[in-house]
């Protein structure tokens, strides 16, 4: 099923990250210049002109790679724009099977957004991207599950609220209570082989998982109300970027 309107996963994260990068340029290129000029220098001085060129160019080289690296709010957006695109091509499959798929949609209210929204036969639902380091730890501790060094529950607090906002949309549109599940696609992370996580009601999957997940749900909807449930949401839901620059 097609979607009028154009959209683009990740595309918002992908802005947050270009913005930031653009925010620190001036300094990231202030202290390369001086690393460069340090190194070229010290080589100058033991080796002469010309390895003073080939030690700049590897030093100024050398912190560029490092700070593509970087482990910094920067690069977390970048990588949410990657993972934000793998689910994406997780679920192209279910277009095919009656479900639209919306990306990176603008709630009514506030700046938040949600990464996912698949509507179809089975239902509704949020779909949160994260992309995790796969040295990531999910471990419990004292009863409460932890992702790395954060409670659970906050991570997915977010898609909780998104939920709810798309709930209400829906209710606003149609007049009845129309139902919005949740699900977290991991990418990344070593996740349980034999068992699903779950918090606060809310799944926590392997990305590779989703499709199964979501087309195992008892169904709900005929086509002629996913088409008009697609509808509601596409309009009342508008992509991130195309809010953001009408």
């Amino acid at each position: 099923m097609t979607v009028p309107r154009p959209d683009r996963a990740g595309a918002s994260a992908e802005a947050h990250y270009r913005a930031q990068l653009a925010a620190t340029r001036s300094r990231r290129l202030a202290a390369r210049t001086v690393l460069a000029l340090v190194a070229g220098a010290a080589a100058w001085w033991l080796l002469g002109w010309q390895a003073a060129l080939i030690a700049a160019a590897l030093a100024a080289a050398a912190d560029a790679v490092r700070q593509w690296r970087t482990h910094s709010s920067v690069a977390a957006w970048r990588k949410g724009a990657a993972g934000e695109r793998a689910t994406a091509r997780l679920l192209r499959s279910l277009e095919l099977a009656g479900y639209t798929v919306l990306h990176d949609r603008r709630l009514p209210r506030g700046r938040a957004n949600v990464d996912h929204l698949v509507i179809g036969p089975t239902g509704i639902f949020c779909v949160d991207s994260k992309r995790w380091d796969r040295r990531t730890q999910i471990h419990g501790r004292g009863g409460t599950l932890f992702i790395g060094r954060q409670p659970a529950a906050k991570v997915v607090r977010p898609l909780e609220y998104e939920a709810r906002a798309v709930t209400q949309v829906l209710r606003q549109a149609t007049g009845r209570a129309v139902e919005v599940g949740a699900v977290v696609a991991v990418h990344g992370a070593k996740m349980p082989r034999w068992r699903t996580l779950t918090v606060n009601g809310i799944p926590l999957l392997r990305a590779r998982q989703l499709h199964r997940w979501i087309i195992r749900h008892p169904p709900r909807f005929d086509a002629a109300e996913v088409a008009k449930l697609a509808a509601v949401c596409d309009r009342a839901l508008p992509p991130y970027i195309a809010h953001e620059n009408p």
